[in-house]
């Protein structure tokens, strides 16, 4: 009998095992150095460091004064009343005071019981004199001041009409122009025309030698023109 031949099989592939630390076998691998525990500082108490901040902030503020504020606002308003330089009063202010004294004095003697009357009397109403009124348009007598009474209530005007007279005079003026108006708005009769009128005749004689309404080119029947007397006489 022939015998059978026998198969020849494949070789078995190898298993691959990878071993990367094969090569460090032997090697004396030194282990780690045992670590000292970390000391734990202790908390001091809350208390304890307040009490040593306040030690602190007292040594340090040792040296340090309180402000006096009184008397630190004392030297202030001293500096400021001591820097404002003294004026003394001008030649001007002295003669105003003066004049207000004067003024004050004069008031003290004239007479203010004024009466009223409805209608002025036909000598007050009466245009100026021919002689005074050529004065007048030939700039011999010149008015330059002039006293606007409209708006004020009849006492308010007999408080303004004789100060203002009495500086009229003591800047040595001839004559002056008060404006009345013409009452066309008044309810009734034009009472502020007929109080100055009134003032004008009998308590103004101190300061007033003859009035009349004005002429037309300074306001004719609103207004009056007084002509004062000299402050020597």
């Amino acid at each position: 009998m022939k015998k059978k031949k026998q198969e020849s099989k494949p070789p078995k592939s190898k298993e691959f095992h990878a071993t990367p630390f094969s090569a460090l076998k032997g090697v004396a691998v030194s282990s780690p150095l045992p670590r000292e525990p970390e000391k734990s500082t202790p908390l001091q108490p809350r208390s304890a460091i307040d009490e040593d901040d306040a030690d602190l902030f007292l040594q340090a503020m040792g040296g340090v004064k309180k402000l006096d504020n009184t008397s630190q606002a004392t030297s202030t308003a001293g500096t400021r009343k001591t820097a404002r330089p003294t004026s003394t009063p001008s030649r001007r202010e002295v003669a105003d005071q003066a004049e207000n004294e004067a003024f004050a004095q004069a008031i003290k003697q004239l007479r203010l019981d004024v009466t009223f009357t409805e209608k002025f009397p036909d000598e007050e109403l009466k245009p100026l004199g021919a002689n005074r009124l050529r004065q007048l348009k030939k700039g011999i007598i010149r008015v330059d001041r002039q006293l606007d009474l409209h708006g004020l209530t009849r006492e308010e005007a007999l408080v303004a009409l004789p100060r203002f007279l009495h500086n009229a005079r003591y800047h040595g003026e001839k004559a002056v122009l008060v404006i009345t108006g013409k009452g066309i708005n008044s309810p009734e009769e034009p009472v502020l025309q007929q109080a100055i009128a009134a003032w004008l005749r009998d308590a103004g004689k101190e300061y007033v030698v003859e009035f009349a309404p004005a002429p037309r080119e300074m306001g004719g029947s609103g207004a009056f023109v007084v002509f004062l007397r000299s402050s020597a006489t």
